[in-house]
């Protein structure tokens, strides 16, 4: 900070008799640094260029246009109550001096010292209003600090938009070439639609939960956006009451995210081919809850296969039975269950939240969202493929 603008002048304006040469060697005796101005006109060029405080003799405010100083006060920025000592004639009460009110609501931070005064109480009074502008120099120090912390976390912010989106449009080209590439090896290699199409939905559903987190930035996702997501592509055909979806509002991380979109894409496309889905009545119920247990908080989810065919246990596991029971469970740090009654597959998933975060944002439980599916064919139950 520059001299002037951390400046304790004392600037006198006492144009009669030697009131200011008086007033001026007293501050300078005390170490004090004083400059005396002719009129109202120069004192606010002095005050522009940096003061700490006004020394006014009565009669100028009483006689001169003292308009221009009043202006500049009004337009102090503001960390700034700029202090003027009037030095008058009858003290400063309303009883004594009728104008000191004027005086007040014009020039703002005023006080008064009677004539004639003591040295000393001529320098007790400038050094405490120094004391009050030297703390005003450091609130604008703090605000100056301030302002360039928050302009560079702003510039820090930008910059780190501009990466993750760059990386988030980097991966989704990469998931793109992996799904092209995939298509084309397996095409080349004979592999059967059926597996060619399993793992491109796959690959689909993974891109789609990748939308969902780059659109928070990758600082997670709403449990309900991530269902949403992952069901979109069983909507058609099938009306809208075939897949319902309700639960409160739940934050996760982007690993269990992704996790639990795979899952679900898994148990959807299980359900059109050999579950609820690959008949007319049949329908879908994911539903989740948030419960407390010694004071952390619990997520259970459970899929539910209503009026489908009727359900034989598998005889083998595989691959989306592993990524849901292992994959999933280990991503969530909790238990993934999968159980096959003869009324209609269930998947049980049970998690504890260790985040705060998910309390704060927790709403009441949401009215049933249906979603639908496309009718296939199948018969028979089986594990997810």
């Amino acid at each position: 900070m520059s001299p002037v603008a951390a400046s304790e002048r004392a600037l006198i304006l006492a144009p009669y008799g030697r009131d200011a040469l008086v007033a001026a060697a007293v501050l300078r005796e005390a170490g004090l640094e004083a400059q005396i101005c002719a009129d109202i006109a120069a004192m606010r060029r002095e005050c522009e260029a940096g003061a700490g405080l006004a020394l006014i003799v009565e009669e100028v405010l009483q006689e001169d246009d003292y308009s221009p100083l009043a202006r500049w006060i009004d337009t102090q920025p503001p960390w700034s109550d700029f202090p003027v000592v009037v030095l008058a004639q009858r003290g400063g009460g309303l009883e004594r001096n009728p104008a000191a009110e004027r005086f007040s609501r014009a020039l703002g931070n005023i006080s008064f010292l009677e004539r004639p005064f003591h040295p000393t109480t001529l320098v007790s009074v400038v050094q405490t209003a120094l004391r009050g502008r030297r703390r005003q120099y450091e609130a604008r120090e703090r605000l100056e600090t301030l302002r360039a912390a928050v302009a560079r976390q702003q510039q820090d912010q930008t910059h780190l938009r501009l990466l993750i989106n760059e990386l988030n449009h980097r991966v989704k080209n990469t998931l793109a070439t992996v799904q092209s590439i995939t298509t084309q090896t397996l095409r080349s290699g004979g592999a059967p639609t059926s597996t060619r199409d399993t793992l491109t939905a796959r690959i689909v559903a993974l891109s789609k939960a990748h939308d969902v987190l780059t659109n928070e930035q990758w600082s997670g996702a709403d449990l309900d956006e991530i269902v949403a997501q992952a069901l979109q592509p069983f909507r058609l055909g099938l009306g809208e009451e075939r897949i319902a979806a309700s639960g409160p509002k739940v934050r996760l991380e982007p690993k269990t995210a992704i996790a639990i979109a795979l899952a679900l894409h898994e148990l959807a496309t299980n359900a059109v081919k050999y579950g609820a889905l690959s008949t007319s009545d049949g329908r879908i119920d994911f539903a989740w809850d948030l419960s407390k247990d010694r004071g952390a908080r619990e997520l259970t989810a459970t899929w539910r296969e209503i009026d489908g065919p009727r359900v034989t246990p598998p005889t083998r596991t595989g691959f989306g039975s592993r990524l849901i029971e292992r994959g999933l469970a280990a991503d969530l740090n909790g238990e993934v269950r999968i159980l096959y009654p003869t009324d209609g597959v269930v998947c049980i998933i049970r998690a504890r939240l260790d985040s705060d975060d998910d309390a704060k944002q927790a709403e009441a439980p949401r009215p049933r969202r249906p979603r639908s599916t496309p009718a296939q064919p199948a018969a028979g139950a089986a594990p997810p493929a």
